[in-house]
């Protein structure tokens, strides 16, 4: 049986799938020999394209999230064999690898230039993936919504990154990062470049897109979606206004912490009314997000810590309801939860691993979110934010309700009679899927070490000047 599986499977060209699992084997290299105690970059490569001097390279901030690239990337591709039609393998895969590699780009990228273009790039492959493999007609609309809403935030983007270059004389960041600014442009500039990172987050009122991205995107683009691609705004703000301009970032903190502040309350309330699982767990990503703008800008080394781990630890806990989400809907053909109930009948083995992601959204002891919201919780009390704190613990609270309440419509119940004998459990290529998902996130959530070890002394070597504050 399991012969037939992989038959089945891979036998449509396997070439990405390999170079995918390469790719992983790589990094994981690199992880084994990177050296926590060399504060500036590692593995650099230095371009030197027509007199155009482009750098690359990786540090404490943007390893894990190279590193989850690589480790979804196989688990996707792996996906796409197994679910959907030998015509379409192909391009899909193809889409998918190119997303990963343009991904992985940004968050090496040492040049504004360089890293501006290939955060546009990113918006062509997953446009036409949404657009194209999406499950209903409306993804035309979502994948619209998506291309133009991060397209207009963009463009202040540029204006910025022409601004900083007609001051500095050059793109390269390093060099950006010592320059000073005049007293009125740099505000301009950091609202810019704000606006734009606002929307990839996302913050409230820019959030409309994601919902509508996830329900129509096919189950990988979701997963890269929620994992990977949300992560491109906080990194933004940690890459470039943190070390940039420390003293504007602060200035404009209230701002920052307000707006994340209402996106956590209304999100967290919205979630409540859903009836499509997909945009529960949507408006989950948007909460579990702006949690981490909150303690990005408490300023504070514990906060800081626990947002970066909380969106390595987000990444793996909504990939990880995704894919339940995207083996339910191979079997059901729906996302709306009025169809669900009593799945613990017929796939015990399904409602299990619903059960392990459910504890890693709701923060449970010995998840990977667990880790990283306390940093946050302790962090912002440290510096009497009150306001933000009481809503960080409102947004947990209302995330066990409706997070539990989904579960038990899911998985308990009376099941519905006239679909148990179309119904199967996991199979074997569905659990090699979910395991590293499960295995990961109570790594990070057990022992977190190796990656403090790893994202600590960057931040405290990159936002020393904030964290003086």
């Amino acid at each position: 049986m399991l012969e037939i599986l992989f038959k089945n499977s891979f036998n449509k060209q396997p070439f990405l799938l390999i170079i995918s699992w390469f790719i992983h084997f790589v990094i994981c290299i690199m992880w084994i020999t990177y050296n926590p105690y060399h504060l500036s970059f590692q593995y650099t490569l230095n371009i030197n394209f027509f007199d155009l001097y482009i750098n690359f390279g990786i540090d404490g901030l943007s390893f894990f999230f190279i590193y989850l690239i690589s480790f979804l990337l196989p688990l996707c591709q792996i996906h796409i064999y197994y679910t959907t039609s030998s015509e379409l393998k192909n391009l899909y895969g193809l889409s998918l690898f190119s997303i990963s590699i343009l991904l992985m780009i940004v968050f090496c990228s040492l040049d504004l230039i360089i890293f501006y273009i290939f955060f546009e790039a990113i918006l062509v492959p997953f446009f036409a993936y949404i657009g194209i493999s999406g499950y209903r007609k409306r993804r035309i609309h979502a994948s619209f919504l998506l291309f133009f809403y991060t397209l207009v935030g963009s463009l202040f983007m540029l204006v910025s990154i022409f601004s900083l270059y007609l001051h500095c004389g050059t793109t390269d960041l390093e060099i950006v990062w010592l320059t000073e600014y005049n007293l009125f442009n740099k505000y301009l500039i950091w609202l810019a470049f704000f606006f734009s990172f606002a929307i990839k987050v996302p913050m409230f009122p820019f959030h409309i897109w994601l919902p509508e991205a996830h329900v129509e995107a096919p189950t990988e683009g979701s997963v890269f979606l929620a994992a990977i691609l949300l992560k491109l705004g906080t990194y933004g703000f940690l890459r470039f206004l943190f070390p940039i301009f420390p003293d504007v970032t602060i200035y404009f903190s209230p701002l920052v912490l307000l707006l994340a502040s209402l996106s956590v309350f209304y999100t967290s309330l919205t979630t409540l009314r859903q009836v499509d699982v997909k945009k529960i767990i949507a408006y989950s990503s948007v909460a579990h997000m702006n949690v981490c703008m909150i303690g990005l800008f408490s300023f504070h080394i514990t906060s800081l810590n626990g947002s970066v781990f909380l969106m390595l630890g987000h990444g793996v806990v909504s990939s990880g309801l995704f894919f339940v989400i995207g083996f339910l809907y191979n079997r059901y053909y729906t996302k709306i939860i009025k169809y669900y109930s009593g799945i613990v009948q017929t796939m015990p083995l399904l409602s299990i691993v619903f059960f392990f992601f459910t504890l890693g959204n709701i923060s449970m002891p010995l998840t990977s979110n667990f880790v990283g919201e306390l940093l946050i919780l302790i962090g912002t009390y440290n510096v009497l934010n009150f306001f933000p704190l009481f809503l960080v613990g409102f947004s947990i609270f209302i995330c066990s309700i409706y997070s539990l309440w989904l579960y038990n419509k899911v998985v308990f119940l009376m099941p519905k009679k006239e679909f148990i004998k179309n119904f199967f459990d996991l199979s074997f290529l569905e659990i090699s899927i979910i395991t590293p998902l499960i295995l990961f996130m109570f790594l990070l959530g057990i022992y977190p070490n190796p990656f403090f070890q790893i994202i600590s002394p960057s931040i405290t070597y990159n936002f020393i000047e904030i964290l003086t504050y």
